[in-house]
């Protein structure tokens, strides 16, 4: 494709997604496709309801995860880095030019800041996408004000991250280069060099409308996965079929095929792993204690250090799954808890692990 020269949107997709591969190691080639979906989506906020973050997620350093920023920034509305920021400085940037806000190091910025995770997790809908503060009006009285979190927003970051980032997020993986492969240096102007295709990307979202019609969606997708990814396979069905294959696999891909290497909760990965100690079990119930047991010494499970360091115990297991509707019943020599219940939480919140 000659640089500078965009004829459709699908032109633009393919011009962005393989730039995005030839500056990055992605763990598929999809990743760069999903990156291509989410950045033309951001030119089209205003006709979302719900907006995912885009979460690059680096397994070490040196996996290019900056340099996967700096390419969404080329081609995402109105696109501004930060590589620190505070909560104050994040809704007052919002309201004053509703940017795609990327924020580099998040690892170190998110972490243990309360504040900032519930000003980022808010803006995953428009509806909850405000902040409520009292300011100081003119004639010194205190007065409440409402201010905007709505915007694009992608997250760049080493190793895990909360659960509830990851569930608004679609999540693109890193892997560091190997010496036989090959990305192309990213030049100084790489922002300015791009400018063409900002310009396009507005363009064109000036008169596009996405379709409200119900989409068919992969089976695999939950309701807070069909949400996330809506916007892109509605941007991938104004593209052509082409891109509506790239998406449906770039879906399978990220969030079915990398499913279970996601970071669970510890109330869902206990409920797979009683799920996997049960699975031949016929009897009708199971012991309070003896679940307890297999729990501790299930392979690959951590629940001998759950527990704030230490082994669970079968209140701690008591308090868990009574969350998820599953209690405790007395019997003369021990508790015991009904297959049924547990398969009732399996059902519902197990649906596709």
């Amino acid at each position: 494709m000659e640089h500078g020269v965009i004829t459709s949107l699908c032109h633009a997709l393919d011009y962005i997604a393989d730039e995005a591969s030839g500056h990055v190691i992605f763990q598929d080639r999809s990743d760069a496709d999903a990156i291509a979906l989410w950045v033309a989506s951001s030119y089209l906020l205003d006709h979302w309801l719900l907006f995912p973050k885009l979460l690059i997620n680096s397994p070490e350093r040196e996996c290019g995860k900056s340099t996967a920023l700096q390419v969404v920034e080329a081609f995402a509305r109105n696109g501004r880095i930060a590589s620190s920021i505070t909560p104050s400085a994040v809704y007052r940037f919002i309201q004053s030019c509703t940017p795609t806000l990327l924020i580099d190091e998040a690892d170190r910025s998110l972490r243990g800041n309360e504040e900032l995770n519930g000003i980022i997790n808010a803006g995953h809908t428009r509806r909850t996408a405000t902040k409520m503060l009292s300011v100081k009006g003119e004639d010194g009285e205190w007065k409440p004000a409402e201010l905007s979190l709505w915007c694009p927003q992608v997250i760049a970051g080493i190793g895990e991250f909360e659960d509830t980032l990851m569930s608004r997020s679609i999540v693109i993986g890193l892997r560091r280069k190997l010496a036989r492969e090959h990305v192309s240096r990213m030049h100084i102007r790489y922002f300015e060099d791009h400018e063409f295709m900002r310009k396009f990307l507005i363009d064109w979202s000036e008169s596009a409308t996405p379709s409200t019609t119900a989409l068919d969606l992969p089976p695999e997708a939950g309701n807070r996965m069909q949400d996330n990814w809506e916007p892109l396979f509605r941007v991938a069905a104004m593209a052509g079929d082409t891109w509506v294959m790239r998406a449906l696999r770039a879906f399978d891909v990220i969030e079915v095929q990398r499913k279970p290497y996601k970071v669970a909760s510890s109330g869902s990965e206990l409920l797979a792993d009683i799920r996997e100690i049960l699975k031949d079990e016929v009897a009708p119930e199971v012991a309070s204690n003896v679940l307890l047991d297999k729990l501790l010494y299930h392979h690959d499970s951590d629940w001998m250090t759950a527990n704030t360091g230490r082994p669970i115990t079968g209140k701690w297991l008591a308090k868990t799954l009574r969350l998820y509707g599953v209690r405790p019943q007395r019997r003369a020599a021990c508790n015991v808890y009904f297959l049924a219940d547990l398969e009732e939480a399996f059902k519902r919140y197990l649906p596709f692990l």
